[in-house]
């Protein structure tokens, strides 16, 4: 996924192609972001979009929008772009002004594919990292034994709910859950349920 949003121009045959790419953690966000762009270019031909939420090998969402022009010519590849490339939690806008020239439907992939290769090339990608949701149980006096070992593997703990134990949420990463879990059960802390 990106670190941070970056803008990048293209030009085909006069027409004007400025990429926003940047991080997006759901769709409501990269909608207001959609607006933003919309806005800060009112006079442009189009605003074409893709969106990867989630794992890009199998995302949670996954759309993306050709905005007038001929359909597939577009949105679509941009967001095959992102998913060849393996880039999730991202958003593409990709605004043109046209020049006049015609590109058809061949010339307006390549041109809005090559708008999203641009900004790629210029952005700084972090790995995805999927996480699980995991509520846990334990007694009072090992919550803050729980806190630490959450915090060692990356994870964090949400709110904790205090009867006569303390339930805590915690987002752990996918890849270091099975360590933690056997820690956890050797501690004697309980389980309560797992979650994608």
């Amino acid at each position: 996924m990106p670190c941070s949003p970056v803008v990048s121009e293209t030009e085909e045959k006069k027409s004007r192609f400025i990429c926003w790419l940047g991080p997006v953690a759901d769709r409501a966000s990269f909608l207001r972001q959609l607006e933003s762009v919309r806005s800060a270019y009112s006079d442009a031909s189009h605003h074409c979009t893709a969106l990867v939420i989630g794992n890009p090998s199998n995302p949670d969402v996954m759309i993306s929008d050709d905005d007038g022009e001929p359909g597939g010519s577009a949105g679509r590849p941009m967001l095959e772009l992102l998913l060849k490339q393996e880039v999730g939690n991202v958003g593409a806008i990709v605004t043109r002004y046209f020049g006049g020239t015609k590109l058809g439907v061949g010339g307006l992939m390549r041109a809005y594919r090559g708008a999203v290769g641009a900004a790629l090339q210029q952005v700084e990608l972090k790995p995805f990292i999927p996480y699980l949701n995991v509520t846990v149980n334990c007694e009072f006096a090992q919550e803050s034994r729980l806190r630490f070992l959450v915090s060692q593997v990356g994870g964090q703990c949400g709110d904790a709910i205090y009867s006569n134990r303390v339930s805590i949420e915690l987002t752990v990463p996918a890849d270091r859950w099975s360590g933690l879990k056997g820690q956890l059960d050797a501690e004697g802390f309980g389980l309560s349920a797992v979650q994608d």
